[in-house]
């Protein structure tokens, strides 16, 4: 008999964390040109606009 039939339901004793895209957050949208542009991109390599670093 396998074990899965006969077992009691699991408890969770913490909750699942929501998935998570690191590629996601790892672009922003250039005021400029509305391209993507990595987050420490000083410049966009779009339009050459000059881009600010915000600490989060």
């Amino acid at each position: 008999m396998s074990r899965t039939r006969n077992a009691r339901p699991r408890i969770r004793l913490f909750r699942r964390r929501p998935a998570d895209d690191l590629l996601e957050r790892s672009f922003r949208t250039c005021p400029g040109c509305a391209n993507d542009v990595h987050v420490f991109a000083e410049v966009c390599r779009h339009c050459g606009g000059e881009l600010e670093l915000f600490a989060s």
